[in-house]
C-alpha cells in the first residue's frame, strides 16, 4: 500500500511536469535559489519524520487487581493487560518463605488464603480499592516473602515508567495487633540488559520512615496505621522507576529489627501502572526511504524539465518578470 501511495505521488509529479510547463519552471527557479532548495529539504524531512513518528506512540498499561483474578494462596499469576500486545504481559511471583503467608482479615471476602484480592485496606481513597494482599506471621525478623513482577519478553525493549503503592506499613508495639514492625527493602528494578535500576519512592504517609538511598532504600514502619478509613493512607508509599528497558521489578516483605519474634503483620500492593516503549518499525523507516525517494524524483524531473523546456520559456517570455536565481541564463 505504502509503494502504490508513492507510485501515485510520482506519477502525479510526472503528470505536472508534462502537462503544467509554467508552473515546472517556477517551481525550477525557486529550486534554483540555494536558501529555497535547503528549506526544500528541510520540510521534505521533518514530514516524513513527522508521518514516521506517527508509528509507535507509547500506550499507557494498568494492572488493575478489581477487574483480575488471583486464586487465593497461588504463588505465581500472569494477565493479559495490554489490548496493544496479545498474550499474558505481566506475571508476578511471590517467593522466600512462603510456608509463612497468612489467611487475609478481611471477613467479607470469607478470609482468603494470601496472595489473595481483598478489600482488606483503603490506602487513604474513598474508591474501595482492591489490593493483592500479603500476611504473615514470621518466626523471626531475618525471614522474609519477596514479590517480582516481570514485564513479557514481547516488549522487546522492556516497560518503562512503572509505578505502584503500597498500603498499611506500620508497627504495632503489643495489644490487640500484637508486636510487628512491616519493612519493605531491596527495592529495585532489572533493566532489559540486566543492569540494576535504583526506585524514586515519594508519597510517604506519616506512619513510614524511609533510610538508605539508591538500590539500598528501606522503607520501616513507624506506628500503627488503621486499614479502613481515616489514616489508612499514612502506611502509603509510592514506588516509581521513572525510566525504560525495565524487564521486572522486585522488593522484599519482612520485619524490622525492633522484634525478634514478629507476629501477624500485613500489606496491601495497589494497581500498578507502566508505559509501553514504543518499538522502532522497520515499515516507517521503509516510508521514510520511499519519501526521501520521491523527493529526489521529483527534484530529477525538475532538473529535466528545467533542460529540455525552461530555457525555451524564459526566451519566449512566458515567465517575463519572473525573478530569477543562481547562475540561469536565458539562452
Amino acid at each position: 500500500m505504502l509503494v502504490f501511495g508513492f507510485a501515485a505521488i510520482t506519477k502525479i509529479a510526472d503528470i505536472g511536469l508534462r502537462y503544467d510547463h509554467i508552473a515546472t519552471a517556477r517551481v525550477w527557479l525557486l529550486l534554483e535559489n540555494p536558501n529555497m532548495r535547503g528549506r526544500y529539504w528541510l520540510v521534505a524531512l521533518a514530514l516524513l519524520s513527522g508521518f514516521a513518528g506517527l508509528g509507535s506512540p507509547a500506550s499507557a498499561v494498568l494492572v488493575d487487581w478489581s477487574t483480575l483474578n488471583w486464586p487465593s494462596g497461588s504463588l505465581n499469576n500472569s494477565y493479559d493487560v495490554d489490548p496493544g500486545s496479545p498474550g499474558n504481559d505481566v506475571t508476578v511471583a511471590i517467593t522466600g518463605n512462603t510456608g509463612q503467608l497468612q489467611p487475609s482479615l478481611d471477613s467479607n471476602a470469607g478470609n482468603p488464603q494470601t496472595p489473595a484480592i481483598t478489600r482488606a485496606f483503603d490506602g487513604g481513597l474513598n474508591t474501595s480499592p482492591k489490593t493483592l494482599e500479603l500476611a504473615i506471621t514470621l518466626a523471626n525478623n531475618t525471614q522474609a516473602i519477596t514479590v517480582t513482577i516481570n514485564f513479557s519478553n514481547s516488549y522487546v525493549a522492556g516497560a518503562s515508567n512503572v509505578s505502584f503503592k503500597l498500603f498499611d506499613i506500620d508497627l504495632s508495639n503489643g495489644g490487640a495487633f500484637g508486636t510487628f514492625q512491616d519493612q519493605i527493602r531491596s527495592i529495585s528494578a532489572t533493566s532489559t540488559t540486566g543492569t540494576p535500576i535504583a526506585p524514586t519512592i515519594t508519597g510517604l504517609g506519616a506512619n513510614v520512615t524511609p533510610t538508605g538511598t539508591g538500590l539500598a532504600q528501606i522503607l520501616t514502619g513507624n506506628a500503627t496505621s488503621n486499614d479502613l478509613g481515616s489514616g489508612s493512607g499514612d502506611g502509603n508509599a509510592t514506588i516509581s522507576f521513572n525510566t525504560t528497558g525495565i524487564r521486572s521489578i522486585t522488593f522484599t516483605y519482612g520485619a524490622g529489627s525492633l522484634f525478634t519474634n514478629p507476629t501477624y503483620e500485613h500489606i496491601g500492593i495497589y494497581n500498578l501502572d507502566y508505559s509501553v516503549v514504543p518499538e522502532t518499525n522497520p515499515t516507517w523507516f521503509s516510508l521514510v526511504s520511499c519519501g526521501l525517494l520521491v523527493c529526489w524524483n521529483i527534484r530529477q524531473a525538475l532538473t529535466a524539465s528545467r533542460a529540455k523546456r525552461g530555457r525555451g520559456f524564459l526566451k519566449r517570455g512566458v515567465l517575463r518578470g519572473t525573478p530569477r536565481f543562481g547562475s540561469a541564463t536565458s539562452g
